[in-house]
């Protein structure tokens, strides 16, 4: 009999405003979207989100439904190195705010259908986008 698996569930917001949606990138310069790891003790999935988004990016949404799930493995570096994060990614609406990034991102920008695809780093987030 197989052990469980240990991973991690998490949760990226693809915020649509003015036809573009807000992408980041990691101070590596890898490619993200606001979001994150599930908390222990959080049981409302979208109060979480609206709250990684509020403290990533300093905005207000409206969290819809869920378009689109992947997975990768934590880098070498990471603590939790080798483990797997499953994402489950949601579209969601811009309702308010300024964007202010959290130490977590170094740069942000809004695309488009037309331009997005300069982004493309051959990663499962740019495949989700």
């Amino acid at each position: 009999m197989a052990n469980d698996q240990v991973f991690f569930i998490g949760q990226k917001a693809f915020i649509e405003k003015d036809d573009q949606v807000l992408v980041l990138k990691n101070p590596k310069g890898k490619l993200d979207f606001p979001g994150g790891k599930i908390q222990e003790d959080e049981k409302d999935f979208i109060e979480s989100m609206r709250r990684e988004v509020k403290e990533e990016a300093g905005l207000e949404i409206e969290v819809g439904d869920v378009f689109y799930t992947w997975h990768f493995s934590l880098p070498s570096e990471h603590k939790n190195a080798g483990k797997i994060v499953y994402l489950v990614g949601y579209k969601c609406r811009y309702n308010g705010g300024e964007v202010k990034l959290s130490d977590e991102h170094a740069h942000y920008e809004w695309v488009n259908r037309e331009d997005y695809k300069k982004l493309d780093d051959n990663s499962p987030h740019f495949k989700a986008l």
